[in-house]
C-alpha cells in the first residue's frame, strides 16, 4: 500500500500525504476491514503516531519516522507505551520516570496492555518528567523509543481473547535527548491528542462488526431460513444493524471534527463507549442466536460461526483499550456536558 500511494492519506502533502479529507480516510479504513486486510499495526504508526509527530515532532523526527511511514517499512511499526499496572485509563497517575542526564534520559518503569508490543519497533513512551507537578498530568512528556535500546524488557502475555499483550519493563533505559516529543513537561497535550485519534480509530470497529454481522446473517439464512424468518430474531439484528449505523455516524462526526482541526475529545468519547458496549451485545447477541453450537471455537469442526465465540471474547479489548467507558463517561460529563468535578 505504501509503494501504491495509500498511506497517510489525510496528511499534508508537502509531507508526502495526499491530504485527503477525515471522512476519505475513515472509508478507507472501512474498505480495508471489509477486504480483511492486515491494517492494525499499519494504523497505529500512520492514524495516531503519525499525526503526533506532524504536530509535535520536530523536524528531525519527521524527516526520520515520516517517510518510513508513508513507504510502511517494519522501522515504522510503532507501541503506544501509556498504560501501567496502577495507571490504565486514568494515565495523569503514571509512574514511570524520566530525569535528565546531559543528553540524555534514564528512564525507569513499567508499562503494560501495550499491544503488538512484540512487533513494534518503537514506542511513544509516556514518562513523568516533573514528579513535584501540580495538577499531575502536568508534569509528564512524551519520547519516540526505539525497544531494541539497552534496559528495554518486553514480555509478550496471551490475553483471553485469543491474541497476545506486553509487560514492558524500562530499567534505568538511556535515551537521547531527541527523542523528546514536544515540550518538556507538556506531553500531555500530545497524549489527550493522540489519544482523541486512536478513540476515532476505535470507532471504525464498526466496520468489522458490519462485516461479521453480514456473515451471521447469511449463516442464519443459509443454516436455518425459517428460524431467519422469524420476527423475534429479525428484530435482533435490526436492532444490532442501527446500532452500528448509530457507531458509524460516531465516527463520521469524528471525522469531520478533526478535518476541521478540532481534537474530538468528548465526541470521541462518546464514540468509544458506545462501541464498547456495542460489540459486547453483539457477542452475546450472536451466542443466543446460534444456541449452543455457538460456543464453539472456530478451531472446532462442528461449530456453526466459530469466529462468534472469538468475539465475545475480543470485545473486551474494545471496552477497555483506549479507556474505559467509566473513564469515557467522565470525560462525556466534565468536557462535554460541563457537569462540576466531584471535589
Amino acid at each position: 500500500m505504501g509503494e501504491a500511494g495509500w498511506l497517510g492519506l489525510d496528511w499534508p502533502k508537502e509531507l508526502g500525504g495526499q491530504a485527503r479529507a477525515a471522512d476519505e480516510q475513515l472509508a478507507f479504513i472501512e474498505e480495508l476491514e471489509f477486504c480483511e486486510a492486515p491494517s492494525e499495526t499499519y494504523m497505529v504508526a500512520e492514524t495516531i503516531i503519525g499525526p503526533a509527530i506532524i504536530k509535535f515532532g520536530s523536524d528531525e523526527q519527521k524527516r526520520q519516522f515520516l517517510p518510513a511511514m508513508l513507504r510502511g517499512d517494519d522501522e515504522s511499526m510503532f507501541a503506544l507505551h501509556y498504560s501501567e499496572p496502577e495507571a490504565g485509563s486514568d494515565l495523569a497517575s503514571l509512574r514511570t520516570m524520566a530525569r535528565r542526564d546531559g543528553e540524555e534520559w534514564v528512564v525507569s518503569g513499567q508499562k503494560l496492555w501495550t499491544t503488538n508490543g512484540e512487533l513494534a519497533k518503537y514506542a511513544i513512551l509516556a514518562a513523568r518528567t516533573d514528579p513535584e507537578a501540580k495538577p499531575k498530568h502536568a508534569g509528564i512528556s512524551t519520547f519516540l523509543v526505539r525497544l531494541d535500546t539497552p534496559g528495554i524488557d518486553i514480555r509478550p502475555i496471551k490475553a483471553m481473547y485469543g491474541r497476545t499483550f506486553c509487560a514492558t519493563f524500562y530499567d534505568d533505559v538511556r535515551i537521547p535527548a531527541s527523542a523528546l516529543l514536544g515540550p518538556e513537561n507538556g506531553g500531555w497535550q500530545v497524549i489527550t491528542s493522540a489519544l482523541a485519534a486512536e478513540r476515532v480509530t476505535i470507532g471504525s470497529v464498526a466496520a468489522h462488526l458490519q462485516k461479521i454481522l453480514y456473515r451471521l446473517i447469511d449463516h442464519l439464512i443459509t443454516a436455518d431460513n425459517d428460524r431467519a424468518k422469524d420476527p423475534v430474531i429479525r428484530d435482533r439484528i435490526g436492532g444490532l444493524a442501527a446500532d452500528l449505523e448509530i457507531a458509524r455516524q460516531f465516527a463520521l462526526r469524528n471525522a469531520e471534527l478533526v478535518q476541521a482541526e478540532r481534537v474530538p475529545i468528548y465526541e470521541a468519547a462518546i464514540s468509544k463507549m458506545f462501541i464498547g458496549d456495542l460489540h459486547e451485545r453483539f457477542g452475546e447477541a450472536a451466542l443466543d442466536l446460534l444456541g449452543s453450537g455457538g460456543l464453539l471455537s472456530e478451531d472446532c469442526p462442528s461449530a456453526p460461526l466459530g469466529e462468534m465465540e472469538q468475539e465475545l471474547r475480543y470485545s473486551i479489548m474494545t471496552a477497555i483499550g483506549g479507556g474505559t467507558g467509566e473513564m469515557q463517561r467522565n470525560t462525556i460529563a466534565l468536557r462535554g456536558l460541563g457537569l462540576p468535578r466531584m471535589k
